[in-house]
């Protein structure tokens, strides 16, 4: 799974365009739907969820590369874990700047009646620049679990591992897409994300996990 610079281009600008159509003509509509239907599907999609929570394989990794490194020595195997580790962590730390940065509003707005929907900078559109950036800011420090749904956290960590093993392991793709699949869907079906924040936490995800095997090819690859 590794991408030309025209597949690059091609992948990233299409991620882009979907989400940009996602917001202004799907994501409010899903999520009421979801809403509306949350005695059927909101358990499942939080028990779900947890496929995308990092510190699973974060704790993976780090027992890996214990492993390999003290008790039966294998410094490919070893790089391997390490490669999980360091995609995890900087698909992470992306994700969360970005959440900070973004602003964007939960679903959990259109709850009981609720139409608050977009982002913090575009709630008040009679407030200056300055007033908006005052706004966020102070919002986000009250409250910040309610403005932070731009990009999923949970795809970003799912399509993060989903890149990892179809770099390792492509031929068992068969596998890693239902249960990538079942990971990232399950923050819509939980109501916590919109589609386009799955959309931007598969862009965060898969780069960012390419950026560090970019760095890292020749030591996880077999000679």
């Amino acid at each position: 799974m590794i991408f030309s610079s025209r597949e690059f281009i091609l992948f990233t600008g299409t991620i882009l365009l979907l989400m940009v159509f996602s917001y202004f003509y799907i994501d409010k509509n899903v999520s009421l739907y979801f809403i509306e239907h949350a005695s059927t599907y909101k358990a499942f999609g939080k028990e779900a969820s947890m496929l995308g929570e990092s510190q699973w394989y974060i704790g993976v990794a780090l027992l890996g590369i214990l492993y390999y490194k003290f008790i039966k020595k294998n410094e490919l195997y070893k790089q391997r874990f390490l490669f999980l580790l360091y995609a995890n962590i900087f698909s992470g730390l992306i994700s969360v700047v970005s959440k900070m940065f973004i602003g964007r509003l939960r679903p959990w707005k259109l709850e009981n009646g609720g139409d608050a929907y977009g982002f913090l900078f575009t709630q008040n559109p009679d407030y200056t620049f300055m007033q908006n950036i005052h706004y966020q800011v102070t919002m986000l420090m009250q409250d910040s679990t309610h403005y932070t749904s731009l990009p999923s956290g949970h795809t970003t960590t799912s399509m993060a591992v989903f890149t990892y093993m179809m770099i390792l392991f492509p031929k068992q793709y068969f596998i890693w897409i239902p249960i990538t699949l079942l990971g990232v869907s399950a923050r819509i079906l939980a109501n916590d994300h919109f589609l386009s924040d799955i959309l931007a936490g598969t862009l965060v995800g898969v780069l960012s996990t390419l950026f560090i095997y970019s760095k890292m090819k020749e030591k996880i690859e077999k000679n």
